[in-house]
């Protein structure tokens, strides 16, 4: 799935021809390569911003092509904001301008993608016909490339449906198209999921062959995001396999890797700060060299009128001139002041989110401590939202605190009556603490898509119990 999105973010398939002529033709190319840029950085907001204002300049252009390709964009930027309904419109429209100008290839990501959708929201049936459509399509114009993601997206709709056996069929077929173009990290991919399927059949010399391969591939692609996910998949079934042991040690291999990640990231958070802030105080410095250049020359100014005055014995002319002056001058003496606390607020910022990314680091090591005992039984919510939940004793430890800040929580939820599973209880607990579902999946070490799914079967129990909402749900056990 995304391999899927990178391919299509990047790429429409099919080369346009934009008239010379377009005005707005460098503009739009610049604005569109800003999104790509955040969306590579997982500044999913700003990169809305930039490609929605390219699509309006190429959507004045005329240009139908580019148009169909920044709607498909815009799709995956709404889709990773969880705003599933516009990420839908944009799909469909992006459709329908692909097909009519015989876009093939991004006609079938449109489906692809408008099938994954379709998959969370556990509509099979319709998920189906959309990425039926998308295999057609990739066959149709010989895309080996798209056709391998394309059958995996195949196998995860089965495989979310609980149809282990042809889940299997498209993962191999997947596997197979990516050997024909030597697509590694499509077959470190197809591995992965091979393996899941094995593990969920009880064969284990299957599941630990597809996970060892997909970990040498994810080697050879050197990607941090493949290991992680190969060393977790390998962790998960060797626990399957009742092998802790083992289990234990690519589990530390997955967290050393997820935190080589987090460092990364947070270095480029801070470097993309920090020029952010170097290019503000410049062009802070430069207007404040302005200001004294006006400074000065109202100064000469004012000693020009002043001689001026005195040859023409103008003292009513004078007497008005200066008071001109001297305002202008407090008012440019005043900027320069404003300019210079505004200096000193930015920096003041910069020193504040150092010492906040040292704090996190901290957290961190102490994170690979986990037989340490807590010093202190009382909690803040800020700690707890610090913490991370990647293994049961986690969870206790977490519960703990959870409840030292909210006491009656637990309790009224059994008072409900409703059986919720320990898994949807975590999922209340962090929507307790106002979190987002990126933010959920962070804590809980588990992708975005499964925290969705967790709270869509919370919300199918609730609705049987008389609440409409996961939220309503919440609302009545705090209120």
């Amino acid at each position: 799935m995304l391999l899927l999105i990178a391919v299509s973010c990047n790429s429409s398939g099919e080369r346009t021809n934009p008239k010379n002529n377009l005005p707005n033709k460098d503009a739009s190319a610049s604005l569109t390569n800003l999104g790509n840029e955040q969306w590579r950085t997982g500044n999913y907001q700003e990169a809305l911003k930039y490609f929605t204002q390219a699509y309006k300049r190429v959507k004045a252009s005329g240009n139908e092509m580019e148009t169909a390709t920044l709607l498909n964009n815009l799709g995956l930027v709404h889709w990773r904001l969880e705003n599933n309904t516009a990420a839908m419109e944009c799909y469909a429209e992006a459709a329908l301008l692909a097909k009519k100008t015989g876009m093939k290839r991004l006609l079938g990501l449109t489906h692809t993608n408008r099938a994954l959708i379709l998959k969370e929201q556990r509509d099979f049936k319709a998920a189906f016909a959309q990425n039926n459509e998308a295999i057609r399509l990739f066959k149709e114009i010989n895309e080996p490339h798209d056709l391998a993601i394309a059958y995996n997206n195949q196998g995860q709709i089965y495989r979310f449906s609980g149809a282990f056996n042809p889940a299997l069929k498209y993962y191999l077929l997947s596997l197979d198209e990516c050997k024909k173009i030597n697509y590694s990290e499509g077959m470190a991919t197809a591995y992965q999921n091979l393996s899941t399927v094995y593990a969920k059949q009880g064969n284990k010399e299957k599941t630990l062959e597809s996970g060892r391969k997909c970990l040498n591939l994810s080697y050879k692609v050197k990607s941090k995001v493949r290991l992680s996910e190969g060393f977790r998949e390998l962790s998960r079934n060797y626990d399957l396999f009742n092998e802790p042991d083992s289990a234990l040690y690519y589990f530390k291999k997955h967290y050393e890797v997820e935190k080589e990640i987090m460092e990364a990231n947070q270095s480029n958070l801070l470097s993309q700060y920090q020029a952010n802030l170097g290019f503000e105080v410049k062009n802070l410095r430069i207007k404040n060299l302005q200001n004294e250049k006006e400074i000065a020359n109202s100064r000469f100014m004012l000693v020009a009128v002043c001689v001026l005055a005195a040859l023409l014995i103008s003292a009513l002319f004078v007497y008005r001139y200066l008071s001109v002056i001297k305002f202008r001058k407090k008012q440019l003496e005043l900027e320069l002041e404003n300019s210079l606390q505004l200096i000193g607020v930015k920096e003041e910022e910069l020193k504040t989110y150092i010492i906040d990314l040292t704090y996190k680091n901290n957290i961190i090591n102490k994170l690979q401590e986990p037989n340490k005992e807590a010093v202190n039984t009382y909690y803040n919510v800020d700690d707890l939202l610090e913490h991370k939940i990647f293994t049961d004793d986690g969870w206790d430890k977490f519960k703990k605190r959870f409840a030292a800040i909210y006491p009656d929580f637990f309790s009224r939820i059994m008072q409900s009556g409703i059986s919720v599973t320990e898994a949807e209880v975590r999922i209340l607990v962090l929507m307790r603490l106002k979190l987002n579902g990126n933010d959920m999946a962070n804590i809980l070490g588990i992708s975005p898509q499964s925290v969705r799914a967790c709270k869509m079967r919370l919300k199918k129990k609730l609705q049987t119990n008389q609440y409409q909402t996961v939220e309503q749900f919440l609302e009545s056990i705090i209120s």
